[in-house]
């Protein structure tokens, strides 16, 4: 609703057809709501938008990326056609189009989708060849195109950007790993293997790395994530565990501050080695809570990703960096009344991984099986 909001009410100079759009697009709130927010969420379109609503793009800048690709979407449910002038060079519709020269104009009507070339031709997009925008994983897609303007705006210290990059691998190698790690957190969180079929819409691969991994989300992208290859399916599901609930309090922020302090406050962080404003350790300790309940839950089934020295040490180290994270939160942040459910909810999750540790140390040993 917050990306619908903003395009029905944004002003922007340099886009003749912004009021038509926007009174067609009313129109449709009433009689097709349904289509109409379904289109609007999809994430071509909803990425540029919402980077507009939040000033990470101009929005003269977002309307031009995110439009097309709501008209594509939108085509089937129009009972008149609706065109977009302005420069775009990719629409995706049943395939992904990306042309060479800026075209003119995007035009949709129920019939389908067509442009208008720099030249003044026009071509239907469903005569044209397409690129294969995706491979289905068990939860979400395989992203092989990435539409999201804001994918190298990049915060971390040790990365540079979010290119879309498969590292020398196949579509299939990516396909099959995803899986792999999917099917760890269905097996042990299952409730929250369930939220995924909302948090994970679409993995972006960002390279191979087979000894460290690195990953990204961004609060204007609800259900995108940017995924560095691991040969290990737990580091795999750790890190979609991680980026997915930094998806849900992102989501929750566009709503509600959570803290009133967030971005004005900064502290040390316990997971990286820069200063991050206190809304960042919050997001860390939201995300690294839950893949500890991942550990406990691996535990606790005695799955067999669990039975190594490596995973013992890992478990170990989430357990302590989450226990900064809360404190600082808990001791500098300014929580509004949501933030403080959060909270709550982020130590009691927290409380019962440690308590599970500790029983297990405190557990005698079973003498060891003869053959």
């Amino acid at each position: 609703m917050v990306a619908l909001r903003h395009l029905l009410s944004v002003r922007a100079s340099g886009l003749p057809d912004l009021v038509r759009l926007q009174t067609a697009l009313t129109k449709l709130l009433r009689t097709r709501p349904e289509a109409l927010l379904d289109a609007v969420g999809t994430l071509d379109a909803l990425v540029p938008l919402l980077a507009s609503a939040s000033g990470a793009l101009p929005a003269r800048d977002g309307l031009r990326r995110g439009v097309p690709h709501l008209l594509a979407a939108l085509a089937p449910h129009l009972d008149a056609g609706l065109s977009w002038r302005g420069p775009t060079t990719e629409v995706r519709s049943s395939g992904f189009h990306r042309f060479a020269e800026p075209l003119r104009a995007v035009v949709a009507d129920r019939d389908g989708v067509g442009v208008e070339l720099s030249t003044g031709r026009h071509l239907a997009l469903g005569d044209l060849d397409a690129l294969t925008p995706s491979r289905p994983l068990v939860r979400g897609e395989l992203g092989l195109v990435d539409t999201n303007p804001l994918a190298n705006v990049e915060a971390h210290p040790d990365k540079q950007g979010n290119v879309l990059d498969l590292g020398g691998r196949d579509a299939a190698e990516w396909v099959e790993a995803l899986n792999d790690a999917l099917a760890v957190i269905e097996a042990v969180l299952p409730d929250l293997y369930a939220e995924l079929e909302v948090t994970l819409l679409r993995v972006v691969p960002v390279g191979y790395e087979p000894e460290r991994h690195l990953s990204a989300s961004y609060r204007e992208a609800p259900g995108l994530i940017y995924l560095t290859l691991h040969p290990d399916p737990l580091t795999l599901a750790e890190a979609i565990v991680h980026e997915t609930q930094h998806g849900k309090l992102n989501l929750l922020t566009w709503l509600d501050p959570v803290l009133n302090n967030g971005h004005t406050e900064w502290s040390p962080s316990p997971v990286r080695p820069d200063l991050r404003p206190i809304m960042g350790v919050l997001l860390a300790a939201h995300a690294f809570v839950p893949v500890a309940a991942l550990h406990q839950a691996l535990g606790e089934k005695d799955h067999l990703l669990s039975r190594t020295p490596q995973f013992a040490r890992r478990r170990a180290e989430v357990l302590q960096t989450n226990a900064e994270s809360l404190a600082i939160v808990q001791d500098r942040g300014e929580l509004t009344p949501v933030g403080a459910r959060v909270m709550e909810a982020l130590w009691a999750v927290h409380a019962e991984a440690l308590a599970a540790v500790e029983q297990d140390a405190s557990a005698p040993r079973s003498a060891p099986k003869r053959a």
